[in-house]
């Protein structure tokens, strides 16, 4: 993905030098500026800090996990996550194999006691996150892949390799939000943090984060007809064509 118009670290930089009377640089990283190397890190604080503000759809990832067991009787297992796992997209965990949803996040009490009481749950992927791993309560023996969307912590690009990353360090290191709301939020956070009345900045930055906001994607259509429910049991969404599920 080519960086656009202001959006690589160093015209961040001199963009909000050159809107605050500042002079411009030519290379970020060796700069000898106090001035400009705080201008910098403002910049990265902002954009850590927009991933935060809502779920971004460019920050929307898929992953699948393949799930299996060690031992025929395991009782629980951790699996890694991805490497720019930031959190789930709630209730899009699935078992591709058995079109089930899979069932979580089960709380640590609950999980305890399935441990202790030694209960096998054969037609359902149970899981919980526990030390930064995705934990499955009794694994299948064959294969079966744990489905999921998920949002990324790396909302920065390496301008040279073009490999994601969660900051910018380089001069051509781009983010991948609209170019102007790391602008402006480092602009408000200059202001801010160097001690001059930041209000207008803040103003006109938020304007453009809640246009942004609205339209980063479509919004759900909402139905006035109640009992829809969680298709849980669904013949078009999730019961196999055949062997309804009890393979593996």
């Amino acid at each position: 993905m080519p960086a656009a118009a202001q959006t690589t670290l160093l015209e961040i930089v001199n963009g909000v030098a050159q809107s605050v009377g500042h002079p411009k640089t030519t290379d970020v990283a060796s700069s000898q500026d106090e001035s400009i190397l705080r201008i910098a890190y403002y910049a990265n604080i902002a954009c850590t800090e927009l991933s935060y503000v809502t779920n971004w759809q460019w920050l929307d990832k898929q992953g699948e996990i393949s799930i299996v067991a060690d031992t025929p009787t395991q009782t629980e297992k951790a699996f890694d996550l991805p490497p720019d796992f930031h959190a789930f997209l709630d209730d899009t965990m699935w078992n591709r194999s058995t079109q089930l949803p899979a069932v979580g996040p089960i709380n640590p009490q609950d999980w305890q006691w399935l441990i202790v009481r030694k209960a096998m749950i054969t037609t359902r992927l149970m899981w919980r996150i526990r030390g930064k791993q995705l934990w499955i309560k009794s694994p299948p023996v064959n294969p079966q892949p744990f489905t999921f969307e998920y949002l990324s912590k790396y909302w920065a690009v390496d301008g040279d390799t073009g490999q994601p990353k969660d900051l910018m360090s380089k001069n051509t290191d781009y983010h991948l939000y609209p170019w102007q709301l790391p602008v402006l939020y480092t602009r408000a956070k200059w202001f801010e943090n160097e001690g001059y009345d930041s209000t207008g900045a803040y103003s006109d930055f938020n304007r453009a984060l809640q246009y942004e906001m609205g339209v980063d994607k479509a919004a759900t259509a909402l139905t006035l007809v109640p009992g829809a429910g969680y298709p849980y049991i669904d013949a078009v969404k999730n019961i196999p064509d055949t062997g309804y599920g009890f393979g593996g």
